[in-house]
């Protein structure tokens, strides 16, 4: 694999994220001072790749935190319903309060090692990255589960209440259509992020197999974690 950028002025090889040349110092490209929200998020339907480039770019990793903060409340969210799906309803009210307690830090932990993995990976194979590229393009590959969180979740509080974080009845038990409609957008959704998470890895590592394995990897980790750990809350050894 190889991801470089060569300097126009003197030949040399540059890293990708580079600005300018190490050798002579010539400007590779535009500078990116800050991130652009709207911007950015536009360029995630256009075009995933060249949105993943620019947070690399980036000086400033603006949003990083509240979008890890946000995309951990979701995540933990969606693992304790699915947990509560395969403990078969026995899962509480109680239990999500617990699942969001301690389930967010999980998945922080998690981002912050997949970026450090991912960046001994990467060099591993011959690329230069640097680790905060890799934590925020994976960070921002959760935006489309963060939307759910402020467009989705309100509407499954006010359609089922708590019954749509107990499954105890479950809201397919009561309400099929709504629960199957929103349970089919929230899996669009993520499937998105995952497409997301391939698009980033891309622009990092230009493979196209080791993007799908390790997009596929990622999401798989990021969310199976912390729905096994959920479970594990719900059915306490």
């Amino acid at each position: 694999m190889k991801n470089s950028i060569k300097c126009n002025n003197c030949m040399t090889e540059n890293p990708f994220y580079q600005l300018n040349c190490i050798n002579c110092k010539a400007y590779l490209r535009s500078k990116v001072p800050n991130i652009d929200f709207w911007m950015l998020t536009s360029k995630l339907f256009e075009s995933p790749v060249k949105a993943a480039e620019l947070l690399i770019y980036a000086d400033h990793k603006n949003f990083l935190i509240s979008i890890i903060i946000l995309a951990a409340i979701k995540i933990s969210l969606t693992a304790g319903i699915l947990s509560n799906v395969f403990s078969e309803g026995k899962g509480s009210l109680q239990s999500i309060y617990l699942t969001l307690s301690s389930l967010p830090i999980i998945f922080i932990i998690l981002m912050l090692v997949w970026a450090f993995i991912i960046t001994i990976l990467l060099k591993i194979a011959g690329i230069k990255s640097r680790y905060k590229d890799n934590l925020v393009i994976y960070t921002y590959s959760f935006i489309p589960v963060v939307f759910t969180l402020f467009i989705l979740t309100p509407v499954e509080y006010a359609l089922f209440g708590q019954y749509w974080f107990t499954f105890n009845p479950p809201p397919f038990a009561f309400k099929y259509i709504p629960s199957l409609l929103l349970s089919i957008i929230e899996g669009i959704f993520f499937v998105w992020s995952l497409f997301l998470a391939i698009c980033a890895t891309f622009a990092q590592s230009r493979s196209l197999l080791f993007s799908i394995i390790f997009g596929v990897l990622f999401i798989t980790v990021t969310l199976g974690i912390p729905i096994y750990s959920a479970y594990l809350l719900n059915n306490p050894i």
